[in-house]
């Protein structure tokens, strides 16, 4: 008898949201590096002026409100992939559910440590969060990016959100590599 079970080395970030779609946690002030579980939190331009109400019920990930007073450069969700390693991969491919009151975008990215700190990797498409539940698939061949194909101290992926007032619902998120 075969076994083809191949977890794959995005398994353990998802039970890492797995963890986070089980949360209870009443909407209450985030702020920035405060972790919704372990590995997974916002963080802001520090120069800004940026709040974040943030509220997490089984089943989905997390809502979040934001207010936004004065220029703002970034506002972005991280979730630490450790040294996850792409090197025997074809695809790192990433989905997501969301909704919000009033559309707005996000852009994932994969941002891989280096010696002098770190290099950002946009997928190719932006997300985009309506009224309506809509799902995002996006994915990035491994052998295009050499930054993919070799080792990294540590990984994260970074959703950047659009640094102005608003509020988003994260129903769902799962990476999966092929």
């Amino acid at each position: 008898m075969t076994h083809s079970l191949d977890l794959g080395p995005e398994s353990g970030v998802n039970t890492t949201l797995a963890t986070l779609r089980a949360l209870d946690r009443p909407a209450a002030r985030l702020a920035p590096g405060d972790p919704l579980v372990p590995g997974v939190f916002l963080d802001f331009d520090p120069e800004a002026r940026i709040t974040a109400e943030v509220e997490s019920r089984p089943g989905r990930l997390f809502s979040a409100r934001f207010t936004v007073t004065g220029p703002a450069r970034w506002m972005a969700l991280h979730i630490k992939l450790g040294d996850i390693d792409l090197s025997d991969r074809m695809l790192l491919g990433l989905a997501c559910r969301s909704a919000a009151p009033e559309s707005t975008t996000f852009r994932p990215c994969m941002r891989n440590g280096t010696a002098g700190g770190f290099t950002d990797l946009f997928f190719r498409k932006t997300a985009i969060a309506y009224a309506e539940p809509s799902l995002h698939l996006d994915a990035l061949m491994v052998e295009e990016h050499p930054d993919l194909a070799i080792a990294a101290p540590w990984r994260e992926l970074v959703l950047f959100f659009r640094p102005e007032t608003g509020a988003i619902d994260l129903q769902d998120l799962r990476l999966f590599t092929i």
